[in-house]
């Protein structure tokens, strides 16, 4: 029992922080948003451009630490882009905007910044994409 307890209480303290993390990118500043199951969901909203959102698969079940190299996708809500085939993502959003994604985490440390590629509709992630740690915010 005290050893359930203690577990639990490591992982109430270590989801939220995760909800808290924050990246300036090139598009803007990226919040993770929610999870679903083992999928990361980062989203950029900003008033000015459609909302934008990243699912990182298998990155939820690392929060504690141990971060490495993901891949999944993206979409963007309301997006010009015309990709061959609709997508609805995990949110429940349909749209002719996604495509594929990599990245890696660049620090063990807590929050840490991360590199990766980006590519539209069915191309191999080929654009560079990077998110600094926004910290003390």
């Amino acid at each position: 029992m005290r050893a359930a307890f203690s577990l639990m209480a490591l992982l109430s303290l270590a989801l939220p922080a995760a909800a808290d993390e924050m990246w300036d990118t090139q598009f803007g500043r990226m919040l993770w948003e929610t999870d679903i199951g083992d999928t990361a969901v980062f989203v950029l909203d900003s008033p000015d451009q459609p909302r934008l959102r990243a699912f990182i698969q298998g990155l939820a079940l690392d929060v504690a630490g141990g971060r490495g190299a993901y891949s999944g996708f993206w979409t963007i809500e309301g997006g010009e882009q015309d990709c061959p085939m609709q997508m609805t993502d995990p949110m429940g959003t349909k749209t002719n905007a996604w495509g594929q994604l990599q990245i890696t985490f660049v620090g063990t440390g807590f929050p840490s910044d991360w590199a990766g590629l980006s590519g539209s509709c069915f191309e191999t992630p080929d654009q560079p994409i990077s998110g600094v740690a926004v910290t003390g915010q």
